[in-house]
C-alpha cells in the first residue's frame, strides 16, 4: 500500500515539475525592420518582440565596421517589446545584436540582419 502511495505521489510530482522542465527559452518573436529584410526607408527606430517579458540587457546596431548610435540603455524593468531609436542611419547593411534575460533568469543572446537600400523604392 505504500509503494502505490509514493507511486502516485512521485506521478504527480512529476506532472507538475514537467511544464517547468521543457518551458521555452526566451526568442525574438518579430522585428521591424524584420530579419534578412531590404528595406527602402531608413528607420527611425528598431522594434523587438519577445515571446515573453525579458530585460534587454544588451542591444548593438552595428553598420559595416561600426557600431551605430541608438538611445538604449539596459534597464531593470521587464516587458515584451522595445522601441529603440536609431539617429543617424543611412542606408547599408546592418546586423543588431542583442542578449536579454527571460524570467527563467536565462541570458539568450541572438541577432538579425537587414539592409536598407533606398534604390528598392521604385521595385
Amino acid at each position: 500500500m505504500n509503494l502505490i502511495r509514493l507511486t502516485i505521489k512521485t506521478f504527480f510530482c512529476l506532472a507538475l515539475a514537467l511544464p517547468m522542465l521543457v518551458q521555452a527559452h526566451t526568442a525574438l518573436k518579430t522585428s521591424t525592420p524584420e530579419n534578412g529584410s531590404t528595406i527602402a526607408t531608413i528607420p527611425s527606430d528598431l522594434d523587438l518582440v519577445f515571446n515573453a517579458d525579458v530585460r534587454l540587457i544588451k542591444l548593438e546596431l552595428m553598420g559595416v565596421g561600426h557600431e551605430m548610435p541608438t538611445n538604449f540603455e539596459p534597464s531593470s524593468e521587464v516587458a515584451s517589446t522595445y522601441k529603440i531609436q536609431t539617429p543617424g542611419m543611412h542606408p547599408g547593411e546592418f546586423t543588431v545584436n542583442w542578449a536579454a534575460i527571460g524570467a527563467d533568469g536565462h541570458t539568450v543572446t541572438n541577432s538579425f540582419s537587414f539592409v536598407v537600400d533606398p534604390a528598392t523604392a521604385s521595385e
